[in-house]
């Protein structure tokens, strides 16, 4: 069911969020409204779809959406929400709807649990906006529209996040039985972390992860990260990545960041069967539906290497059924496209063509 819907998709970042990040950020308010009148355009959506995609994740801003003085959604946004569905159904995409922030979400925060999971007046205002978009959204069947409650979910307890989300599935459904729910893992949606979640009895609740690993290879010379830049290594997939393991030694500050990985020595398809042992084993005993809601390699990446190490993810993904999206259509570091709508990379278009016309989600 899930893996039919929303097998192959891209996310759709940097329009609703993160703007922020892009190489040219809005400054003023009249660029900002410029921005969100032009970045993303239904031509935007018929190429996804024409690229084979058969859906895209978006990622909104919870800063941008809500007021918690006000306790409402910000109209002019929700109507940018409901023109990307309009689009969407145009083009016949399905929709993934990313809360990709929110009041008192912290990600990364593993010291102590982040503000959002133990104050409740922003846990109501969390609990308010799904509501809301509930119902916003509760006639909306033209298209398969699912929710993803928080994007990268960090909390240092271990418990509260299952606590949280399941108190937000069951006000949704108080609104609307029947709506999808995307549900992501601790650590930053890390595919270690499944195990951790307390699954609910609901066969339209799915759950979640994301795949950057090893980030030595997907992240390769990020300008936002300051081990990436300093250890500053071109990266190959299949390839040795020994030497990043060293440098960690060297700064134990970035260990935990990359304890998953750091030991390693070789970069392959053997490392990344391996390190998605947790997905495969959520598929086979869990019986519940499992999505990859985030993966990609970042631009300064030679494109050859990273076509070959998407192409052996979405291969192992699509064994498993699990559906899965590319991070990012347009600019953010990782995009198909640069941020005037030029192509980034020919080559990783082309491989996610070749890889939709030879993969079959039925």
């Amino acid at each position: 069911m899930l893996f039919g819907a929303f097998h192959s998709g891209v996310n759709v970042g940097g329009w609703l969020s993160q703007y922020d990040c892009l190489p040219e950020p809005p400054q003023t308010e009249e660029a900002l409204q410029t921005h969100f009148r032009t970045y993303i355009t239904r031509e935007d959506l018929l190429r996804i779809a024409s690229w084979g995609f058969d859906h895209i994740r978006l990622p909104v801003s919870g800063f941008l959406l809500y007021d918690p003085r006000e306790d409402s959604l910000n109209p002019q946004i929700l109507d940018y929400i409901d023109q990307c569905v309009f689009w969407c159904r145009e083009a016949g995409l399905n929709m993934i709807l990313d809360l990709h922030s929110a009041e008192g979400n912290v990600p990364g925060a593993m010291d102590v649990p982040m503000p959002l999971l133990v104050e409740d007046s922003l846990q109501q205002h969390f609990y308010s906006i799904w509501e809301k978009l509930a119902a916003h959204f509760q006639n909306e069947h033209s298209i398969c529209l699912m929710f993803d409650l928080l994007n990268e979910v960090s909390d240092a307890s271990g418990y509260l996040w299952n606590r949280l989300y399941k108190e937000t599935v069951h006000r949704i459904r108080a609104i609307d039985p029947f709506r999808w729910i995307l549900v992501g893992s601790n650590h930053m949606n890390s595919v270690a972390a499944l195990r951790e979640l307390d699954l609910l009895d609901d066969p339209l609740t799915f759950y979640n992860f994301h795949y950057y690993d090893p980030q030595v290879f997907t992240h390769q010379n990020a300008h936002f990260s300051d081990e990436m830049k300093e250890f500053g290594q071109t990266v190959t997939y299949p390839g040795n990545i020994a030497a990043f393991g060293e440098y960690l030694e060297r700064h134990p500050e970035y260990q935990q960041k990359h304890a998953l990985t750091m030991h390693e020595k070789r970069n392959d398809l053997a490392l990344m069967e391996r390190l998605l042992k947790d997905a495969e084993s959520f598929v086979t005993y869990s019986g519940r539906g499992l999505y990859c809601g985030e993966f990609g390699v970042i631009d300064t990446a030679p494109p050859e290497e990273a076509v070959k190490w998407i192409r052996d993810l979405v291969h192992i993904l699509d064994r498993n059924r699990i559906g899965h999206a590319l991070w990012n259509y347009k600019a953010m570091d990782f995009g198909l496209l640069d941020a005037q709508g030029n192509p980034g990379s020919d080559l990783i278009i082309q491989e996610m063509q070749r890889l939709h016309a030879e993969s079959d989600p039925a």
